[in-house]
């Protein structure tokens, strides 16, 4: 049952058995509609135009502001747990909000004056919205809750000087002296620099946060609910995606062929088939290792932005075909590989259970998997069609073949009579790194020079895999140095 005073729920976090909300789930419902709805832009990405980036850009905008304002909420749920009426629609406003502000700059893109003045008065109404909430808590806290009453108290003035920000940009656009067209761009800068703090020790673990010393873990966050509702968010987006998946069988109007009904249901089965790749590599580390921090919330963020991305350009390229939206599809696909691989390289820093050697030799492996599919996709960039879709196509066959054969992600193989000892497999991270480096140098010069085959052709895999999967095993191990542990 959750407790009337946030104070004792924050005395012992460690103790607490701390559920999700049926309020947290809902309002999770409302941002990952919000994601889904800041893909839109996506649909004006088709060539190399101003269009074009700044549409990329639009969504980068929303994607940031978004996820970023859900974990602050978040932040202040996970360390205290008061249910009011109060409480519940202050909540529900500030989803309200989101939902406008997704709208505003998506209506900026259309008429800039209009757009800019709507989310920047959205924008500052969310965060003082939040503000409130963060002081409506403050003052619920009795006795034995003064630390947490400080933090949450400095935190929503902090919120308040913030939302002050974006008010003095909304006076400045009313003077005209500043674009319509630039304001949705500082609001986001104003926006990063109020909230750089987890950024910073991310990037560099050793450096000492520039954090006010009232908002540095006081009351410490309950780490067993934060990995729950962020991944309670994640499964919620993956639906999402799979809506966004599914318009081309809500757009069918024609059923008088074979093709009419067939084309729609191939498009939606293909963009299926990827998001359940892409769902099964992300939650194995969900199930086995419950990874926690900073490191592997910022990671996992930028997964469900490229996540979404992914499943919009594939069906723009199902729609309407273009070399320009392929590359990016490519790219953001590569990138949700290596973000996936770096987390199961570094599962032992970043897990929160305590995963047994072979388990992260398994995790290990198949994050040398990972790279070299990401590599893949980062070559076919320099193909023209046909040959760069051979490659995504033979790529994602040879890992689904992985995944299928493969039993070491499964939480029972490590329970029964299946497990087998494992032998140790290039357990020296940074010799490994140098010596296919070496092997990728060596091969190009054979394939170059030697065979005289040009760069731009099939036979880039067989060096620029070892050469590549090489540098990241060099890079992984540089950064498992520093991330610090849980």
């Amino acid at each position: 049952m959750p407790q009337s005073d946030p104070s004792k729920a924050a005395a012992n976090p460690e103790l607490q058995v701390k559920k999700v909300s049926w309020l947290e789930l809902f309002f999770d419902t409302i941002f990952a509609l919000a994601l889904a709805m800041s893909a839109k832009s996506l649909e004006h990405v088709n060539d190399l135009s101003r269009s074009s980036w700044l549409a990329l850009g639009e969504f980068i905008l929303i994607f940031i502001f978004l996820i970023t304002f859900w974990y602050r909420h978040m932040v202040l749920v996970n360390r205290f747990d008061y249910v009011s009426f109060s409480n519940s629609l202050m909540t529900l406003f500030i989803g309200f909000i989101v939902i406008g502000l997704t709208q505003f700059i998506r209506i900026w893109r259309i008429d800039a004056p209009l757009g800019s003045y709507l989310a920047t008065i959205s924008m500052a109404l969310g965060v003082f919205s939040l503000a409130a909430l963060y002081f409506y808590y403050s003052k619920k806290i009795t006795i034995g809750g003064e630390n947490e009453k400080k933090w949450a108290g400095f935190s929503a003035k902090h919120m308040a000087l913030e939302a002050s920000g974006y008010l003095a940009i909304w006076f400045v656009l009313a003077l005209g002296w500043i674009s319509p067209t630039v304001v949705p761009f500082m609001l986001i800068i104003v926006y990063i620099y109020f909230n750089r703090y987890p950024f910073e020790t991310y990037f560099n673990p050793k450096k000492q946060t520039t954090l006010p010393p009232e908002l540095v873990n006081i009351p410490p966050e309950n780490k067993t609910h934060k990995t729950e509702r962020i991944g309670l968010f994640c499964i919620l987006v993956f639906g999402l995606v799979i809506v966004l998946a599914a318009t081309p069988l809500f757009q069918m109007n024609s059923f008088s062929t074979v093709e009419d009904v067939l084309n729609p249901v191939i498009i939606f089965g293909k963009i299926f088939l990827l998001i359940s790749i892409l769902w099964y590599l992300y939650f194995r580390s969900f199930e086995l290792a419950e990874p926690k921090g900073n490191q592997f919330t910022i990671m996992t963020f930028i997964n469900l932005g490229l996540l979404v991305g992914i499943v919009h350009f594939m069906r723009i390229m199902f729609i309407k075909p273009s070399n320009f939206v392929a590359i990016i599809f490519a790219i953001f696909l590569a990138l949700f590989m290596s973000v996936t691989a770096t987390v199961f390289w570094n599962m032992k820093s970043l897990a929160g259970v305590s995963p047994s050697p072979n388990l992260l030799i398994a995790f290990k492996q198949w994050a040398y998997i990972l790279y070299a599919v990401a590599t893949a996709f980062f070559v076919s960039i320099i193909f023209q069609s046909p040959v760069r879709d051979i490659i995504w196509q033979v790529v994602l066959g040879i890992l689904i073949i992985a995944l299928i054969i493969e039993r070491r992600l499964k939480k029972t193989y490590y329970m029964g009579k299946t497990f087998k000892k494992n032998v140790k497999f290039m357990d020296y991270q940074t010799i490994t790194g140098i010596t296919l480096v070496v092997i990728g140098f060596i091969v190009f010069i054979v394939i170059t020079s030697l065979l005289g085959k040009p760069i731009a052709s099939m036979w880039i895999l067989t060096w620029a895999i070892p050469l590549v999967v090489g540098f990241f095993t060099i890079l992984n191990h540089w950064l498992h140095t520093r991330i610090k542990p849980n």
